[in-house]
């Protein structure tokens, strides 16, 4: 069963959503996504882009074309031996609707039994590329996913990802949002990250990005430094603050 396409934009998108919700290689979600299509890979779908009046998107099919594509595309899917992460191929189809002008609007009712990679998860996965890619692009626009993101993911190259962005908002590499930095700071020191705590620190004994709490910003110094998990090159910045903050007052920002 092929669908076909004037262009590719469809297939990109559901590209994108497959690769961000599975953590898949982008060459791994266009091979995945071309077979679920009806093709034999990404360069076969692109070849045909165009050469046939464009099939119906599932909006534009009747309720048996409809089951009739999902259940090929769910065949497909499970053929093709990626790991859902427990979900079946019929019910992360059905979330995926790779063939859909809008998904998720379909069915807006929330699954009973959500799988490993949520709506959330897929938020944040979105707004970390996003954001990889676009410097200049306000990071507030992406805050409550990159939170709660960050507050929930295991995965840790994600983590990393959205210090580093965090850590570009305070060396001035972004525009200034300071009490974006500053919540995305509580979110990554809740994490136990050495370096999100130490600019946590900072930013409380400076009141940047929300109220000033000196005796909170040498807590959170003693923590770094009786922790054994704090790098070395950390815990002596952190020991050093925590003995000139009461005289000084004006920790700086980790590098």
């Amino acid at each position: 069963m092929r669908i076909h396409f004037q262009n590719a934009s469809i297939p990109t998108r559901a590209a994108n959503r497959l690769k961000y919700r599975l953590s898949l290689k982008e060459s791994q979600a266009r091979q995945v996504t071309s077979e679920v299509f009806g093709y034999r890979d990404w360069t076969d779908l692109h070849s045909e882009l165009g050469s046939t009046a464009a099939s119906a998107l599932d909006e534009g099919c009747d309720s048996a074309t409809l089951s009739e594509r999902r259940a090929y595309q769910a065949s497909q899917l499970a053929a093709s031996s990626v790991d859902l992460h427990g979900a079946s191929a019929d019910d992360f189809v059905q979330w995926w609707q790779p063939s859909a002008a809008h998904p998720h609007e379909e069915d807006a009712r929330p699954a009973e039994t959500p799988f490993a990679g949520s709506k959330e998860d897929l938020s944040f996965q979105e707004a970390l590329s996003t954001l990889a890619h676009a410097v200049h692009h306000p990071v507030g626009h992406f805050e409550q996913a990159l939170v709660t993101g960050i507050r929930r993911t295991e995965n840790e190259t994600s983590l990393s990802l959205a210090e580093a962005i965090t850590d570009e908002l305070l060396s001035g590499n972004r525009n200034r949002e300071p009490e974006v930095a500053r919540h995305l700071l509580e979110a990554l020191a809740s994490r136990g990250l050495p370096r999100s705590i130490l600019n946590l620190s900072t930013s409380l004994a400076l009141g940047d990005g929300g109220p000033k709490d000196e005796k909170r910003a040498a807590g959170l110094l003693a923590q770094l430094a009786d922790s054994a998990s704090t790098p070395d090159d950390l815990k002596r910045i952190a020991k050093s603050r925590l003995g000139t903050a009461q005289a000084h007052g004006n920790p700086q920002p980790a590098s």
